[in-house]
């Protein structure tokens, strides 16, 4: 779906109406990561989508996976550039990638993720 305004006009979404018997879920969240490693491979973007409301342990299992893919590529980095959406910025995800962290230096090598700063 996409929407836009005329620039002296306000963009106003509006919320569809769901069919009281509608099977399909009500939420649909998607994760997603920029890749950029230079000179190749081109760059990609890697989505994962979930039914229902993103929680810690499918942004947990997201994380795990990109940094395993990631440290296959020879990469080093992930930098996660967030919002304050609880599943983002909960004790459990801040936890795990304290530990993966740990982790890393302890083996002295994949992929390093820096904790975002706390708002």
């Amino acid at each position: 779906m996409h929407a836009w305004a005329c620039p002296d006009t306000a963009l106003r979404l509006v919320e569809k109406a769901r069919a009281p018997h509608d099977p399909d879920p009500k939420a649909l969240a998607c994760y997603g990561l920029l890749v950029r490693a230079h000179p190749t491979p081109p760059e990609q973007l890697w989505l994962r989508f979930a039914v229902g409301q993103p929680v810690s342990a499918l942004t947990i299992q997201f994380l795990a996976w990109c940094c395993e893919h990631l440290a296959a590529r020879g990469l080093r980095a992930l930098l996660l550039v967030w919002d304050n959406a609880s599943w983002h910025t909960s004790q459990r995800v801040r936890a795990w990638i304290r530990d993966h962290n740990r982790q890393v230096e302890q083996r002295g090598g994949g992929v390093h993720s820096p904790l975002p700063a706390a708002q």
